[in-house]
């Protein structure tokens, strides 16, 4: 499940954190950015581990609303072995980010991981550059919750790092970096626009656009942990105003994994 979840962030780490110009079918956001999201819209992938079904995963986005004053929107996510996968070990991996709609910047994140029973949940709340992250395994008898300064607001998890991605409109060459937060860990994300392609996928064959990264787990510092491996992997997108993630892939060293668009739909 661990490459379920790997793919699950190369997917939507992208490029965020990138400058995003002006589409007319997102909803935009102060200062001439766009939030990236579709209110309504729902994704599902499979993702296959040399060429064998090993997990799924779903994303849907909810309505813009209020929460706690600020104007917010939900997007919700879930991961789980499926197929082959789930036969060797069950696991979910559930993931619910508010996000500040003026900002792209996400209020709360909780996630749910089940692993053969276990369970560990996780929920981060942001101020700035600070984040009250409360941690708990099902064996222990406490959460544990600390407060730490990633030393810059401009954090991102996994669901708005995919919105910031959909945005960018790069050059080939170009290279943006973003700061991702997952659970109580930090990762640095460097993403290169390649180019255009066709691809075939389950939804057709569509044009896109592609992107290529480098992921490194981070200090508080944002610098590289020294001494701890990189993973590269290529992002797809279509290349047209949605922007819809297309398919996802990495080399490891159980073989290639492959996360691919199954089902997108939008009001």
């Amino acid at each position: 499940m661990f490459l379920v979840r790997a793919l699950l962030i190369a997917l939507v780490a992208g490029c965020a954190g990138a400058e995003a110009t002006t589409l007319s079918a997102q909803p935009a956001v102060p200062g001439g950015r766009e939030l990236g999201l579709h209110p309504g819209e729902t994704m599902a992938y499979d993702v296959q581990l040399a060429g064998i079904l090993v997990g799924e995963a779903q994303l849907a986005v909810g309505e813009i609303g209020i929460i706690d004053g600020k104007k917010a929107i939900v997007v919700k996510s879930r991961a789980a072995t499926a197929g082959a996968g789930a036969l060797v070990k069950q696991i979910s991996d559930e993931a619910t980010t508010v996000i500040d709609v003026e900002t792209g910047h996400p209020l709360q994140v909780d996630t749910v991981v089940i692993t053969s029973g276990k369970k560990i949940t996780a929920s981060a709340k942001f101020s700035g550059r600070v984040a009250t992250v409360t941690y708990q395994r099902s064996e222990e008898a406490k959460p544990v919750t600390t407060r730490v300064d990633f030393r810059t607001a401009a954090l991102h998890d996994m669901h708005t790092a995919m919105a910031a991605m959909r945005g960018w409109r790069g050059t080939p060459g170009e290279v943006r970096t973003v700061h991702i937060i997952g659970g109580r860990r930090l990762w640095k994300i460097d993403m290169k626009y390649v180019g255009e392609e066709t691809i075939g996928s389950a939804v057709g064959n569509r044009r896109a656009i592609v992107l290529e990264g480098t992921s490194f787990r981070a200090r508080r510092d944002l610098t590289a942990e020294p001494g701890k491996a990189t993973r590269t992997f290529r992002v797809w997108l279509s290349d047209d105003a949605d922007r819809v993630p297309l398919r996802c892939s990495a080399k490891t060293e159980l073989g290639d994994i492959v996360m691919e668009l199954t089902e997108y739909a939008r009001p």
